[in-house]
C-alpha cells in the first residue's frame, strides 16, 4: 500500500474517530487476548486493559440477553459468570455501540468456543437481529432453543429485552458491524507516487484553498509511517465519548487526549476538541461512524466541524 493511500486511511480514521483502519484493512480479523474480571450482565463483562489500570466494558455480539428486573436475568448472568469469569478469552472487536462499550466477538482461548453460540444454544439469550442481521448460524441456534424450549424459552411468553427496554423507557442498544472485505486493486497505486514531504514535529501541512475557499491541509504531502502503530492499542487508549450540552442532548464524539494519536496534531487536532459532523452529517454516536466510511470513500475533500473551546470551526483536508 502507499504512503499516499496509507495517510488517507489513517486520516479518516483520526477524523471518524475509529483509531483503526477500515474494513479493507482486515484490522478486524486480529484477535486481543485478556481475561476476564467480572461479568456485570449475560451479554455484559468487563476487562483490564493490557499495561493499564484501565477497565473496559466488552458487549458480547449478537445476543441479547435479560435486563436486570425481568425473568430469567439472574440465571443469564450466573451461566455466563460460570464460562467466562476469570477465563482467558480472545476478543474480535467489531464497533462500538451507543452507550460506548465496545462489541466484540468472544471465544474461549483454550478450546476455541463462541460465547455468542453458546449462550443462544443454551437458552440463556436471545439473537439480536436489529444489530446482528447477518449473524445467521446464531438466529438459527436460537430457533433451535426455541423448538427444545431450553432455558428462557420454557417460559410460555418470554419479554424480548428490546420490548422490555421500551416498555420500561430505557435506552436501547444500537450498533454497525461493517463486513470485512478484501482490498480491491486499484490502478492508482500502480502508477509512480508522487514525491511526499516528510512531516516533523507538529508541523500542520497546508495546501492553498479548498473548494470552500477555505485553506484545507494536504494530506498527500505527509508521509505517514504506520509500521509501529497498534490500532487496537489506540482503540482501547483513546475510545470516545459521546459529549453532551446542558440539557443532555448529544453534540458530539470527544476524544480522550487525541494529541497523543499519532498525527493527530499534524492534521490540526486538538485535545478537547468534539467532532460533530463531517462533511456535513452530525455524528452524534459512535454506531454512525463505521458506515461513513463507505459514504465518503472516494471523496477528494473532507471537512470536520468541532467545537473547540466552546466556539464551532471547520479542519478541511485534501485527500489523494
Amino acid at each position: 500500500m502507499s504512503s499516499v493511500r496509507r495517510g488517507k486511511i489513517l486520516l479518516l480514521s483520526v477524523i471518524l474517530c475509529l483509531y483503526l483502519t477500515p474494513p479493507s484493512s482486515n484490522l478486524f480479523a486480529e484477535k486481543i487476548l485478556s481475561k476476564v474480571q467480572e461479568i456485570l450482565e449475560g451479554d455484559i463483562f468487563t476487562i483490564k486493559v493490557e499495561n493499564s489500570d484501565r477497565i473496559e466494558k466488552v458487549r458480547i455480539y449478537g445476543i441479547d440477553t435479560p435486563d436486570e428486573g425481568q425473568n430469567f436475568y439472574k440465571e443469564s448472568k450466573q451461566y455466563l459468570t460460570d464460562i467466562l469469569l476469570n477465563k482467558d478469552i480472545q476478543l474480535d472487536i467489531l464497533a462500538q455501540d451507543n452507550q460506548g462499550y465496545k462489541v466484540a466477538k468472544v471465544t474461549l482461548s483454550e478450546k476455541g468456543d463462541s460465547i455468542s453460540e453458546i449462550m443462544i444454544k443454551e437458552g440463556y439469550a436471545w439473537w439480536d437481529e436489529e444489530n446482528a442481521k447477518d449473524a445467521i448460524e446464531l438466529k438459527k441456534l436460537c430457533a433451535e432453543a426455541i423448538r427444545q424450549k431450553k432455558g428462557l424459552w420454557n417460559d410460555p411468553a418470554p419479554l424480548a429485552p428490546w420490548d422490555y427496554r421500551k416498555s420500561k423507557g430505557l435506552p436501547d442498544v444500537r450498533y454497525a458491524v461493517t463486513t470485512t472485505a478484501t482490498e480491491e486493486k486499484s490502478t492508482d497505486e500502480k502508477k509512480e507516487e508522487p514525491k511526499v514531504l516528510k512531516a516533523k514535529g507538529d508541523e500542520v501541512y497546508k495546501g492553498t484553498f479548498s473548494s470552500s475557499g477555505a485553506p484545507y491541509i494536504d494530506v498527500s504531502k505527509i508521509q505517514f509511517d504506520t509500521k509501529n502503530i497498534d490500532p487496537n492499542q489506540l482503540l482501547m487508549n483513546h475510545m470516545p465519548t459521546v459529549a453532551k450540552d446542558p440539557a443532555g442532548n448529544p453534540i458530539g464524539l470527544a476524544v480522550p487526549n487525541i494529541s497523543q494519536i499519532p498525527y493527530a496534531t499534524m492534521l490540526g487536532f486538538q485535545d478537547g476538541d468534539i467532532i460533530t459532523s463531517v462533511n456535513g452529517v452530525p455524528i452524534r454516536d459512535f454506531s454512525q461512524v463505521m458506515p461513513l466510511y463507505e459514504q465518503f470513500k472516494g471523496v477528494k475533500e473532507l471537512s470536520v466541524q468541532i467545537l473547540r473551546n466552546g466556539q464551532p470551526t471547520t479542519l478541511y483536508f485534501r485527500l489523494p
